[in-house]
């Protein structure tokens, strides 16, 4: 699986820090599926989990996150997101922790959980100090991950799309930083759910940016087009995949902006992300489309190929 973007050095550090387990290392404690959580370095039930309360990550949200999906006990797509989570990082120059050494505790509480379909939750903060907006020096990083079995899915939004409503973007103008702020993306996705929708579709300056907590395509003449990364959007793992599923497929992607009424007037539309992978958009507001439409289906099918051969690869 190609990772954009990173440097050999970082690939290198957490795939070793991913796959190697020395001959006779013991992996599990017990063979009993259990939610746990970890915080620097102590593993424990999540409701017995505790941080500081003068924690940046709490009182500023200074901080960056990451959700990675196993499937089979096996992490998706993991060089890509902890490539992603170095990136946040490095924004806010958050220093003093090793992306190789968090890839580790991730796939140790993986293991040590025994969940087979689990979703890793990783936050890093800037850590305990005093509070104050200015940071004038650096300590040690606050590392918390959590380990979790995925909620059960409704097969009906595969089979049949989603319901999403169209909404102004609130968010902060850095949402490439995958950052612990999120008051905006849960407004508008608390609004989505009051009007009985699965997703939020925000616009900001006239533009269509994407999903609450999703990317978003449409499909135009046969031309799958998304938003171009930058500032204005989270860049998706599964967004990236799934316009690498396009380009197997010899279909022509472009990154690009959009306006709602392109969204309105277009053939197909489809959401991404890591929990469910591909979901056909069946309405925006109040105009219908079909779904899963033939490319949304095409590219859904894909993935999931995708998901299946890495699952089921010899280990």
């Amino acid at each position: 699986m190609r990772t954009r973007g990173a440097t050999r050095a970082i690939v290198v550090a957490f795939r070793r820090a991913l796959y190697s387990h020395r001959p006779g290392e013991a992996v599990h404690e017990s063979s009993r599926v259990r939610e746990l959580a970890y915080v620097n370095g102590v593993v424990t039930a999540p409701e017995d989990a505790m941080i500081r309360i003068d924690d940046r990550g709490l009182q500023f949200g200074d901080g960056v996150y990451e959700v990675i999906r196993s499937y089979a006990g096996r992490l998706w797509a993991p060089e890509r997101h902890f490539t992603r989570l170095h990136r946040s990082l490095a924004e806010l120059r958050l220093d003093g922790i090793d992306i190789a050494h968090i890839a580790a505790a991730a796939r140790d509480l993986l293991a040590e959980s025994r969940i087979p379909d689990a979703l890793l939750y990783i936050q890093v903060t800037r850590g305990v100090k005093p509070r104050d907006y200015a940071v004038e020096t650096q300590g040690p990083p606050t590392l918390v991950i959590t380990a979790r079995p995925i909620t059960a899915l409704n097969p009906e939004r595969r089979l049949r799309g989603v319901r999403v409503i169209v909404r102004p973007d609130p968010r902060w103008a850095r949402v490439d930083i995958k950052s612990l702020n999120l008051l905006g993306n849960m407004m508008a996705k608390h609004e989505a759910a009051e009007a009985g929708a699965f997703e939020a579709v925000l616009v900001k300056d006239g533009l269509v940016t994407e999903g609450a907590s999703t990317s978003l395509f449409i499909v135009t003449d046969g031309v799958v087009i998304t938003r171009e990364q930058g500032p204005h959007i989270l860049s998706g793992v599964t967004r990236a995949l799934v316009i690498e599923c396009a380009e197997v497929l010899g279909m022509c992607v472009e990154e690009r902006p959009y306006a709602p009424a392109e969204l309105m007037a277009a053939d197909e539309a489809f959401l991404t992300g890591t929990t469910f992978g591909v979901y056909g958009i069946a309405a925006v507001d109040a105009r219908r489309f079909p779904a899963p439409g033939a490319i949304t289906s095409s590219l859904d099918a894909l993935y999931h190929q995708w998901v299946k051969e890495e699952r089921d690869a010899p280990r």
